[in-house]
């Protein structure tokens, strides 16, 4: 599925209700522009993305179903504006994009960092008689677990850039139509824009792969982000039973 642009999905309850489209020039275009093969049949819907109950984004989707021995089906997706006409590459707020997904993960790392800093721990990691403290054994100051935090979300924060960067190659590298990009990054074989989406959805997993898996298959004591920081977590069955507070100085 090619889908443009993006919406904040971290920690956010988000619920797709979609309805059969009506008739319009756009869906007029698009059978114009991807004709049906003999034997499949298209499929046009407008489905509303809503946060928490509060409606958020509307997006045209057109999906062609493929009959016969190996059924399959293809989807475009476009968002749409008020009066039903795709938003196009130039209009996206790519700023307003990054900032939807940056603050929420921020505001996570802060509150990680703040619990271990005051407490050692955070609810999880004390669930499970779990601490945070230096390489020295000390407890570590908020700047070192901010930075802990941050480094450990080092994916996610990542991740929330990958959408502007796509929009960004796909205007670079694309036709410079929209549809027909969308279009060939699901029919064509090898097509620009269709390397593009594969390169970047390789990529942000391969990361969450290395940085958050691999340090547990070959565990040398710490994870990647527990050795840049300075930091390692241990074993602490007091940490089940009551708080430690840093000594005063």
């Amino acid at each position: 599925m090619f889908v443009l642009p993006w919406t904040s999905s971290f920690f956010i309850s988000a619920t797709i209700i979609c309805e059969p489209a009506a008739p319009s020039a756009f869906a007029q275009r698009i059978d114009r522009e991807w004709p049906l093969a003999p034997g499949q049949s298209r499929e046009n819907q407008i489905c509303t993305t809503s946060l928490w109950g509060v409606p958020d984004s509307r997006s045209f989707v057109s999906t062609v179903i493929d009959a016969g021995d190996m059924p399959g089906q293809r989807s475009i997706r476009f968002e749409i504006d008020e009066a039903g006409n795709p938003v196009e590459l130039e209009a996206m707020q790519v700023g307003r994009g990054v900032l939807d997904e940056l603050v929420p993960i921020l505001l996570f790392c802060l509150t990680g960092a703040a619990l271990l800093a005051r407490f050692g721990t955070t609810p999880g990691k004390r669930l499970f008689a779990l601490r945070v403290v230096q390489d020295n054994g000390e407890p570590p100051p908020f700047a070192k677990t901010a930075k802990r935090e941050a480094l450990r979300m080092l994916p996610t924060i990542l991740a929330a850039f990958s959408a502007p960067l796509l929009l960004l190659s796909l205007s670079i590298f694309g036709t410079g139509d929209i549809l027909r990009d969308a279009i060939n990054a699901v029919t064509i074989f090898g097509a620009p824009v269709q390397v593009i989406l594969l390169v970047g959805g390789l990529l942000s997993p391969l990361l969450a792969i290395v940085w958050w898996v691999w340090p547990f298959i070959r565990w040398r004591g710490q994870t990647i982000y527990d050795r840049l920081t300075g930091c390692r977590v241990i074993y602490s069955p007091k940490s089940r039973t009551s708080h430690s507070t840093p000594a005063a100085e």
